[in-house]
């Protein structure tokens, strides 16, 4: 399952240092002059600003007026969570982007104190720093109460405990919504009440990190682990493999699917003798409809979900996890898709054009 750490992962950083622009736009859209005026900074600063947020999918940007993108919502909404509280464990309603992101800094000692009480020679060697560094990070917490010093050795706080979990909860939420992205407008636009954390223990497969294809095998592993399937825009998470998807239905998974007909026919097309194998093999239910969100898998224990690129209409990225309300909010999307979906009673070029009939 994916686990969100700090090693490895892209910065957050960046994010916590342009904060007062990403709040300005959390109420809506704001051209360059309104930000210019409510931020007192000049435009080149703003547009400056404005360009890193859009080249890292936070802001968008239409005829000079700036917004949030989903992606950016999620991480504003967890940056305002962060400092809320840490501002409420420091008594600080003020709490800083400056101090958000020492926090994030001394990240690492606090972890690593919370293993365990450390001397600064043990410090130096877990965190892989100076004794100058390690010496400026222990004062700078020991003097906001977030460790103590005792015969030598270093420990946490109470208070150094819970600014730890508050820092964990950011980064991890945070670092699932950078895994996420790619999905996160098709998920917030069907998911009521869609809150990052359900997807913390998520297992993401991305095509944008080496293997191209590691999507669609991630796919088809879940595949024999299940009996069951029911889904949207199924056949587009795994074109490569259609073989192996129909051979597991002919081996007796229950498999019920909704498709665009363009899929559908095109999968007749190329592969016709497997699928009147399939049409007389009682194990599979097939239905169209003109307008699906992403490609959806409901296995027996697991959600899927995948996105295409636009250009090629690749598989992008699969998510899978087997959160219980993600599967929840899977079951009933699924079944209000089902019901604006005309069945195709037989999996063949005539079943298919009369279902398309009915569209």
């Amino acid at each position: 399952m994916h686990e969100a750490t700090r090693a490895g992962k892209p910065p957050l950083i960046p994010f916590i240092k342009q904060f007062a622009i990403l709040e300005a736009l959390r109420d809506g859209s704001n051209t360059g002059d309104r930000l210019e005026n409510s931020l007192d900074l000049s435009t080149a600063t703003i547009y400056r600003r404005t360009g890193r947020l859009t080249e890292l999918g936070l802001v968008e940007e239409s005829d000079r007026v700036f917004s949030l993108t989903t992606f950016g919502e999620v991480i504003t909404s967890e940056l305002t969570a962060f400092r809320t509280g840490v501002g409420r464990l420091e008594d600080d309603s003020g709490t800083t982007p400056a101090q958000l992101v020492d926090l994030l800094r001394y990240g690492p000692l606090l972890d690593a104190l919370d293993e365990d009480s450390l001397d600064r020679r043990a410090i130096e060697d877990h965190l892989g720093i100076s004794r100058s560094t390690s010496h400026r990070f222990t004062r700078a917490l020991a003097d906001s109460g977030l460790i103590r010093k005792s015969a030598g050795r270093y420990s946490l706080t109470g208070r150094g405990e819970s600014i730890r979990e508050t820092i964990c909860t950011f980064e991890n939420n945070s670092r699932t919504a950078l895994d996420l992205a790619p999905i996160l407008e098709a998920l917030s636009d069907t998911y009521p009440g869609f809150d990052i954390e359900r997807f913390s223990d998520a297992t993401v497969t991305s095509a944008e990190h080496g293997d191209p294809y590691s999507p669609m095998t991630r796919f088809i592993s879940l595949l024999n682990e299940t009996e069951t399937l029911r889904g949207l825009d199924t056949f587009s998470i795994a074109p490569g493999y259609m073989e192996e998807y129909q051979q597991h239905i002919l081996d007796g998974m229950q498999t019920e699917v909704i498709d665009v007909p363009e899929a559908s026919a095109d999968v007749m097309e190329n592969y016709p003798e497997l699928c009147v194998e399939v049409c007389v093999s009682d194990n599979f239910e097939l239905r169209l409809h003109n307008d699906l969100p992403f490609g959806l898998v409901i296995l027996d224990d697991v959600v899927g979900v995948g996105v295409r690129r636009d250009s090629d209409r690749t598989v992008r990225t699969f998510v899978d996890t087997d959160a219980p309300d993600v599967w929840a909010w899977a079951d009933g999307l699924y079944e209000s898709y089902k019901e604006e979906a005309p069945r195709v009673e037989q999996f063949t070029k005539t079943g298919l054009r009369e279902a398309m009939a009915s569209l």
